[in-house]
């Protein structure tokens, strides 16, 4: 019984990841055609660099790089909220081990908390990285963007 549990448990595990993979996928995908269709429009090469050039060519352009900078900003994020969560979880065991003294609860607090220290430590590098290669932009405010109003 024991290990159907565990099986059913591991199946459950793949269906969601394979479910969340797949969705992304499947938008990413639309995204890519939708964009071949739009480039496919266009007869010529000189067509197409006019369109580039233009309001809405630049919308179609900068539109690309917002959902690179977006999918950027979205990892880091999920990245410190899982480590958080995953940390505070670990935390939990370790609390229940020491209120208790029940040494069942040490080892998986101990890998807990090491895995949410490393999905922390992933999405400090990944913020890093994404500074450093442009995707997520500096959001230090700038001194002509703060107003003092008076009375």
């Amino acid at each position: 019984m024991p290990v159907i549990v565990s099986l059913g448990f591991f199946a459950m595990i793949v269906w969601i990841v394979w479910l969340g993979t797949n969705a992304k996928n499947r938008r990413a995908q639309m995204q890519a055609d939708v964009q071949g269709k739009l480039i496919e429009r266009f007869g010529t090469s000189k067509e197409f660099i006019e369109f580039l050039q233009s309001p809405a060519g630049q919308r179609f352009v900068t539109g690309v790089e917002v959902t690179s900078s977006l999918y950027a900003r979205d990892r880091v994020i999920r990245g410190f909220g899982t480590g958080i969560v995953i940390s505070l979880l670990g935390l939990g065991f370790l609390a229940i081990w020491l209120a208790d003294n029940n040494g069942g609860f040490i080892y998986p607090g101990f890998i807990l908390l090491g895995l949410g220290a490393g999905f922390f430590l992933s999405a400090l590098v990944s913020l890093k990285l994404s500074k450093r290669y442009g995707l997520i932009e500096n959001a230090s405010p700038q001194s002509s963007d703060l107003t003092v109003s008076g009375s």
